[in-house]
C-alpha cells in the first residue's frame, strides 16, 4: 500500500484528542474479585501485573517440571524392569542381588566416590551441637562425605537395611573402609560411572 493512503487511513482512524479526557495509566490488573463495604460502596482488589505474570509463568514452570519429572520417572522404571526382570521395583533380596550382578558387570574401575551429604557419624558436627575440633580430629580415623576414595570392590554379601556395601580406600591416606553404596557417588559426574550410582542410590532411597 502506498504511504500517503496509509497516511489518509491513519488519520481517519484517529479520535479527535480534543474531546478525550485525560486517563492515568497503572500498570496493574483487576483480579475480578468484588464486593462490597457496609456503606455500600464497591471495591475491587488490584494486582500489580509483574506479580501476576510471574505467578503465570511460575505455574506454567511447574506444568513442564512435572510433565518432565514424570517421562524422566517412567524412563528410570522401564531401566529398573530391564535390570530386574520383573515390574516389581522393591528393595528386596532377589532385586537386590540383581542390581549388585547388574553393578559388578558395568561398573568401570578404577572409579573415584565420595559422600552425596554427610555419613551417618558427622550429623553431629555439621548439623548438631559437636564442637568442631572433635569433629576435625575424628575424621582422621573415621571416613568423611569429603573424603575421596578408591572404589576397590563391591561386598557381595548383601543386607536390606544398607543395601550393597562397597569396600574403599581413601586416596588421602590409604585406610579401608566398608560403606553403604547408596550413599556414594562418583567424582566424575559425566562418567557412565555417576549414573550408575545414580540411579542405584535413587531407586534405593526411592522403593526401600
Amino acid at each position: 500500500m502506498p504511504k500517503s493512503n496509509q497516511s489518509q487511513n491513519k488519520n481517519k482512524s484517529q479520535p479527535d484528542t480534543r474531546k478525550l479526557k485525560p486517563i492515568e495509566i497503572d500498570e496493574t490488573i483487576i483480579s475480578g474479585k468484588t464486593g462490597k463495604l457496609n456503606n455500600g460502596e464497591n471495591i475491587t482488589i488490584s494486582v500489580p501485573i509483574e506479580d501476576f505474570l510471574q505467578h503465570i509463568g511460575a505455574f506454567q514452570g511447574m506444568e513442564v517440571e512435572d510433565e518432565a519429572e514424570q517421562i524422566n520417572l517412567e524412563v528410570f522404571e522401564q531401566k529398573l524392569e530391564e535390570i530386574f526382570n520383573t515390574s516389581n521395583l522393591k528393595v528386596n533380596q532377589s532385586n537386590l542381588k540383581k542390581y549388585f550382578k547388574y553393578l559388578k558387570q558395568n561398573i568401570d574401575f578404577p572409579c573415584l566416590v565420595t559422600g552425596i551429604e554427610e555419613f551417618e557419624w558427622e550429623e553431629h558436627y555439621t548439623i548438631g551441637p559437636g564442637s568442631k575440633k572433635e569433629y576435625q580430629k575424628l575424621k582422621k580415623k573415621k571416613p568423611s562425605y569429603t573424603d575421596v576414595f578408591n572404589l576397590l570392590k563391591l561386598d557381595d554379601k548383601l543386607d536390606l537395611e544398607s543395601g550393597i556395601l562397597a569396600e574403599l580406600e581413601r586416596t588421602t591416606d590409604s585406610q579401608k573402609f566398608i560403606l553403604p553404596l547408596a550413599e556414594l557417588e562418583a567424582v566424575m559426574e559425566d562418567s557412565e560411572n555417576a549414573e550408575l550410582l545414580e540411579d542405584y542410590s535413587m531407586w534405593f532411597f526411592t522403593y526401600l
